[in-house]
């Protein structure tokens, strides 16, 4: 579904509630809404194993399993013990490693480069696998395990060559941090310390890779997008929340109905899947004004592109330090984007791909 088909779902008059059976469930746009289902955990659950009414093809995904899919009361428990990497103190730590990062990336670009291969990835890639304390010999396959693995969803569960691709890099992760394990350095070292299984402990460190970096890595080239032909913003803070209500990372987001309730007007129940559709919400009229201008100034900005409730990103803190350490270089530079090869992601926007030269 494009960009332009979510807001349209916005402003049909049959309301910000609609079902659609390419989705296979109920699709949210009105800022209101999507605030209620991001909220209500008890009514809407993250936990699709449980919950769903249709069946799951892609059910040994490890992000089916883990912290963003959990309710509590394990949530909680988790989530405490998770929490401590990501604390302001933590995240700040990194800063320097991240600055240097950058910095070499951006010295050894030549007169052009990809944004995404020479710059986005490797920054992204670089700063989970510090984290995560594995070698830089294993980056390759942290990108290729992310991408057979979110792109097996929905209607691509069909493909056969994406279901094979899918099923090798979830055996091959889990077969990876089990090895790492047995060194443990890192994010790793410190939850190994604590209460969590196994199984918990791959499924948490596989959310961290595939969220961790991919999410960054989009909203790097979004921020890019928006903010290459304009004036230095005064304020990268503020410019980097704008980029995220915008153009955000994650178009939205599946919560599963686990009792009989009523969302804009419409009857849901229990089973049925719920799209809150952030990029929608971020741009509703009666929450921004102007919403479909970039302001790079805009505040208040209470967008909900990290989610909110209790699965609020648990990385939000770090991928705002990364792009604005980017952003901060990227702009005393005088680049510009020479080419711009787009193509359609599954929540539509084309964003992914640009070339940077010098001018």
């Amino acid at each position: 579904m494009s960009v332009e088909e979510i807001f349209a779902f916005h402003e049909q008059e049959a309301g910000p509630v609609r079902f659609v059976e390419s989705f296979g469930g109920w699709v949210v746009t009105r800022y209101s809404e999507v605030d209620r289902v991001l909220t209500e955990h008890a009514v809407f659950s993250s936990d699709e194993l449980r919950y769903s009414d249709r069946p799951i093809p892609h059910g040994s995904n490890p992000l089916l399993r883990g912290l963003q899919a959990m309710d509590p009361p394990r949530h909680h428990v988790l989530r405490r013990i998770v929490s401590q990497v990501f604390t302001p103190r933590a995240v700040s730590s990194l800063e320097p490693s991240i600055t240097e990062k950058v910095h070499t990336l951006l010295a050894s670009a030549g007169e052009t480069f990809d944004l995404i291969g020479e710059v986005a990835y490797p920054l992204s890639v670089h700063t989970i696998a510090s984290l995560l304390g594995v070698q830089p010999s294993r980056w390759p396959d942290f990108v290729r395990w992310t991408e057979a693995i979110t792109s097996f969803f929905g209607t691509f569960t069909a493909d056969e060559a994406r279901r094979i691709a899918f099923d090798q890099a979830v055996e091959e992760m889990g077969d990876y941090f089990r090895e790492e394990f047995e060194r443990p350095a890192g994010v790793i070292a410190t939850l190994m310390a604590s209460e969590l299984t196994e199984d918990e402990l791959i499924d948490f460190c596989a959310l961290l890779l595939i969220n961790g970096h991919e999410t960054t890595k989009t909203l790097l080239v979004n921020a890019v997008l928006c903010l290459v032909a304009r004036p230095k913003p005064a304020d990268l803070r503020l410019a980097v929340e704008e980029v995220l209500r915008y153009l955000p990372p994650t178009g939205g987001t599946d919560r599963f109905v686990t009792r009989p309730t009523t969302l804009g007007g419409q009857e849901l129940r229990p089973g049925q899947r719920v799209v809150a559709m952030i990029t929608a919400a971020n741009r509703d009229p009666e929450v921004f004004p102007d919403p479909q201008t970039f302001d790079p100034d805009r505040t208040p900005n209470p967008h909900l592109s990290f989610g909110h409730g209790i699965h609020f990103c648990l990385g939000a803190h770090l991928a705002r330090l990364e792009a604005r350490i980017t952003l901060a270089a990227l702009l005393a530079r005088p680049w510009r984007i020479a080419d711009l090869d787009t193509h359609r992601t599954p929540v539509g926007i084309d964003v992914l791909k640009a070339t940077l030269v010098t001018r």
